[in-house]
């Protein structure tokens, strides 16, 4: 569940990023909360990595 949910947030999260070069005038602050989720969702990872087979 982790797992997926990590992926989840990282693509959401490179998303945000890649999104903000069309809005120039809020790029820092689309990058600044794409760069929580990616933390966020890598964090996930590391809980989901002990539980995997």
């Amino acid at each position: 569940m982790f797992g997926a949910i990590s992926a989840a947030t990282v693509v959401v999260g490179s998303a945000l990023a890649f999104g903000a070069r069309w809005r120039p005038a809020r790029a820092e602050m689309l990058q600044t909360c794409a760069g929580a989720v990616m933390i966020l969702g890598f964090g996930l990872l590391g809980a989901a990595l002990p539980h995997l087979p």
